[in-house]
């Protein structure tokens, strides 16, 4: 059955897609007549059945981007909501090669490309929570952040409580016998675990706009060799030492760049946002945990929905080998911050997953 998503793309020119995306369904379309500024365009929509396993803190991202575009954050997408009965929206389509095409994974990041993620972390921390709200950026749709900004135990804590509700605890009912086999704790993230300790001790800090999802895919070089920043659905208004973390758990680094980056960090926000590096050396691994914690759940779960969507399938045995691989590497990462007995290897995981997901 053709999606509403392909036919509103159909109907404005030719179409390329549908794009991988985990909460959207995205297509690329070369509109038959010129739109205001725009060449070619992506239109979206959610994707059914897909839970929210991240905390998400804004309503939409095509208000967001409007509202950023409206504060001046350069080299982010476009928006343009058409004059149509339902008000279709539109994102501009960066033209270019995603950042992990130019250095995949755990490889250098070239220099020019480092700079601009700096100047990306620079644009984000100019923007306060009370600029955001100023130009009537969309609310947060969960709970509110904590009463006084710079509440960075806080922010962290509700982090946590999120990531324990939605993506352990709900998933149990579905999921529970795969965490059991991967030799995940039920009470994992309680309050006596190692990441809620280490909420407790956290220096507060400015709140800021976070980004959320700064990874190598996010990042699109286009032809003049400028970095661009997509992907805003899980943003957020916290403490911006998170948004450094995230970050460095998402692009792997190697060791020396990974300490190239802290550095250069402390030195552009900690410049612009007094306070932003405090306690720096002690927070940034406590939230480097939070993330290790945090994937083992998520990631979990998305495999096994990218399994049990290819049974019958001749993709099954990929997926189930991916699955294996890639849960194998975060239960491994994560095992001191979850206190595992021990990691079942690649092998014992993919069995888990085709008899758990597969039957």
């Amino acid at each position: 059955m053709t999606s509403h998503a392909l036919r509103q793309a159909a109907a404005l020119g030719s179409v390329d897609g549908p794009l991988a995306g985990y909460h959207r369904e995205w297509y690329v379309v070369r509109p038959q007549s010129a739109l205001p500024g725009l060449g070619r365009v992506k239109l979206g929509a959610p994707r059914g059945g897909v839970p929210w396993l991240d905390r998400r803190f804004f309503t939409s991202e095509d208000e967001l981007l409007v509202a950023l575009a409206s504060l001046g954050v350069p080299h982010i997408p476009p928006v343009l909501r058409l004059d149509t009965p339902h008000g279709m929206v539109l994102h501009g389509f960066i033209e270019g090669t995603t950042l992990a095409e130019h250095a995949p994974t755990g490889h250098r990041v070239a220099p020019e490309h480092l700079r601009q993620i700096m100047a990306r972390f620079a644009s984000l921390c100019r923007l306060r929570p009370h600029q955001v709200r100023a130009r009537r950026a969309p609310l947060p749709s969960t709970a509110q952040p904590p009463r006084h900004h710079g509440d960075s135990a806080g922010f962290l804590r509700s982090m946590l409580a999120h990531t324990r509700a939605r993506a352990h605890h709900a998933q149990l009912p579905r999921h529970g016998a795969l965490f059991a086999r991967l030799g995940v704790p039920h009470d994992a993230l309680g309050p006596h675990s190692r990441p809620a300790r280490a909420a407790a001790q956290l220096a507060e800090r400015p709140f800021c706009l976070l980004h959320g999802d700064l990874h190598r895919a996010n990042f699109v070089v286009d032809p003049a060799g400028h970095l661009w920043t997509i992907d805003w659905e899980l943003a957020a208004l916290g403490d911006p030492l998170y948004d450094l973390a995230t970050h460095l758990y998402l692009m792997d680094y190697p060791a020396a760049q990974h300490a190239e980056v802290v550095a250069d960090w402390r030195r552009t926000v900690g410049t612009l946002l007094p306070g932003a590096d405090a306690q720096l050396d002690e927070d940034l691994p406590r939230y480097l945990d939070y993330k290790r914690a945090q994937s083992v759940f998520t990631d979990a779960v998305r495999q096994a929905i990218a399994v049990r969507d290819a049974v019958g399938t001749p993709q099954l045995a990929e997926r189930l080998g991916h699955a294996a691989k890639l849960l194998h590497d975060v239960l491994t990462r994560a095992a001191d911050t979850l206190d595992l007995d021990d990691v079942p290897d690649a092998g014992a995981i993919e069995t888990a997953y085709a008899d758990v997901c597969t039957s």
